[in-house]
C-alpha cells in the first residue's frame, strides 16, 4: 500500500510539477539565482503563482481516487495528496497517509506539443517528501488556458524525455 501511495505521489509530481534548469529569455521565466541548477528562492512571482487544485478523480491503474493540490509561490512549490477510497473522495485512504512534497521549480522556454499546442517547460527539484529531505529531479510542460491548468502527458526523470504532450483529462483549476 505504500508503493502505491509513493507512486501516486511521484506521479502526481510528475504531472505537476518537472525537474531543475531550465530557462529562456522571458522576464516571467524565474531561473535559479544560484548557477548549479538546483534552484533557490527568488520571490518573483510565475505564471503558475497561487495554488492549483485538481477535482477528485480516479488514479490510473490504481483502484483509488485522489485530490491533489499545488501551490506555487515565487520559485517554490508545495504539493499535497489526499487519497480516497470512493469515486466522491468522502473516505480516506485506511492505509495511506496523504503525501506532501516540495521544493524549487524553473520555468523554461516555450515547445510546441505534437498537436500543435504551445506549452511552457517546468523543471522541479523536489526537495523534501512528507518531512523528510528527498532529492528527485522532474521534468514536464505546462499551458495555462484562463484558470485552467494542464500538465504534460507522462513522466520524466531527464530533459530529454520531456513530455511532447499535454494531459486533457484532468486539469487543475486556479482556487487563488
Amino acid at each position: 500500500m505504500k508503493k502505491i501511495l509513493a507512486l501516486t505521489l511521484i506521479s502526481a509530481l510528475m504531472a505537476g510539477c518537472g525537474g531543475d534548469g531550465g530557462g529562456s529569455n522571458d522576464s516571467s521565466v524565474n531561473k535559479p539565482d544560484n548557477g548549479n541548477g538546483t534552484g533557490t528562492p527568488s520571490g518573483e512571482a510565475t505564471v503558475l503563482e497561487g495554488t492549483w487544485n485538481k477535482p477528485c478523480g480516479l488514479v490510473p491503474d490504481s483502484g483509488h481516487y485522489d485530490i491533489i493540490t499545488h501551490t506555487y509561490t515565487g520559485n517554490q512549490f508545495y504539493t499535497s495528496i489526499e487519497n480516497y477510497t470512493d469515486a466522491n473522495c468522502t473516505t480516506l485512504f485506511p492505509e495511506g497517509g496523504n503525501p506532501t512534497a516540495s521544493g524549487y521549480f524553473t520555468l523554461g522556454g516555450k515547445v510546441v506539443t505534437g498537436s500543435g499546442v504551445t506549452a511552457t517547460e517546468e523543471d522541479s527539484h523536489i526537495t523534501e517528501y512528507d518531512g523528510a529531505p528527498f532529492d528527485v529531479h522532474e521534468y514536464t510542460i505546462f499551458l495555462i488556458d484562463n484558470d485552467t491548468l494542464y500538465y504534460g502527458d507522462g513522466e520524466a526523470d531527464a530533459p530529454e524525455q520531456r513530455p511532447t504532450q499535454l494531459d486533457y483529462h484532468r486539469a487543475y483549476y486556479r482556487v487563488n
